[in-house]
């Protein structure tokens, strides 16, 4: 090799090594770049099957409220297929629900701040003729550097809740509406009551009419905690009842209706007091006995006879 030649591959030597150095770490630069670009496309069909699998329907929206994006769920609870969606605003898409909508979504884009669990309701292309209602989530959407650039807005349909939670509502008033009712009813029937809600009698209410004849305190069970400790005892004719044939704890216990039954009530005190009592079963919707009510009132002392 002439010496010149030699002299240029010495030179050239060095040249060399620094391009392969270069070379290789360009190569491991686009080694990283696919590898990050890998994981960015995997992050995003990750993120793109959770938007469309979640049970909440989801839109991101641009500061306009214009549509970027929808899942499926929120397409259905619109009605319009998601590509229709895009570049719309929500005046376009849901009019009836815009109206409400646009001051929370504004309020999230003025102050950067959520709103949670804000109601709204109206109709959708999805059943234009029903009223529905959603609670929705709304979330800043912010990009690396912080800028604002929309909201997110989650949304599930709470129809079947409402109206189950108002007829619930419905249902007590009317519960409380009847029990206002018997109470008064009770208060001003002018013979002797008892409403029994078991079928054990434990729980008995009185009215003031019974509590006055049978010498009960005010709120006063009328049947001994102890069948043995009677404040009085209870004669059909001559004949004692035993404390399960009272009339109404007949009536509960076997769902027998009894009816103008004579007998008479006697006192420690051997004073006694002649009725005629009527006793019927309570029965729910399914016609299972669940309790009795009982009434009576002063019969003449003539029509009854009491031995001893």
């Amino acid at each position: 090799m002439p010496a010149g030649s030699a002299e240029l591959l010495s030179m050239l030597m060095p040249l060399a090594a620094v391009i392969a150095v270069l070379l290789g770490r360009q190569q491991q630069r686009l080694t990283d770049v696919e590898r990050e670009a890998l994981d960015l496309r995997r992050a995003a069909a990750d993120m793109e099957a959770m938007l469309e699998h979640a049970p909440a329907g989801i839109a991101l929206l641009d500061r306009d409220l214009r549509y970027v994006r929808v899942n499926r769920v929120l397409a259905e609870m619109n009605g319009l297929p998601a590509d229709e969606h895009i570049g719309k605003s929500i005046h376009d898409i849901v009019p009836d629900v815009a109206a409400a909508a646009e001051a929370p979504f504004r309020q999230v884009l003025k102050t950067g701040q959520p709103i949670l669990g804000v109601t709204f309701e109206g109709t959708t292309a999805a059943q234009p003729t029903v009223r529905r209602v959603w609670r929705e989530n709304v979330h800043p959407r912010f990009d690396d550097d912080g800028t604002l650039l929309g909201v997110t807005v989650t949304a599930v349909e709470i129809t079947e809740q409402r109206r189950l939670a108002t007829a619930l509502q419905d249902s007590q008033r009317r519960e409380q509406r009847r029990t206002s009712e018997l109470d008064a009813l009770m208060r001003a029937a002018p013979a002797a009551l008892f409403v029994a809600s078991d079928r054990e009698c434990r729980r008995v209410k009185t009215n003031a009419a019974a509590e006055r004849l049978l010498r009960l305190r005010r709120g006063e069970h009328p049947l001994p905690a102890n069948p043995g400790e009677r404040r009085f005892t209870v004669y059909a004719g001559a004949t004692p009842l035993a404390f399960d044939q009272l009339p109404l704890l007949r009536a509960a216990a076997t769902g027998e209706e009894i009816r103008d039954v004579a007998l008479t009530v006697r006192f420690p005190d051997d004073e006694r007091l002649n009725v005629v009592v009527n006793a019927l079963p309570l029965r729910d919707e399914t016609g299972e006995v669940v309790g009795a009510v009982a009434g009576f009132v002063e019969a003449p002392a003539a029509s009854l006879a009491l031995g001893g």
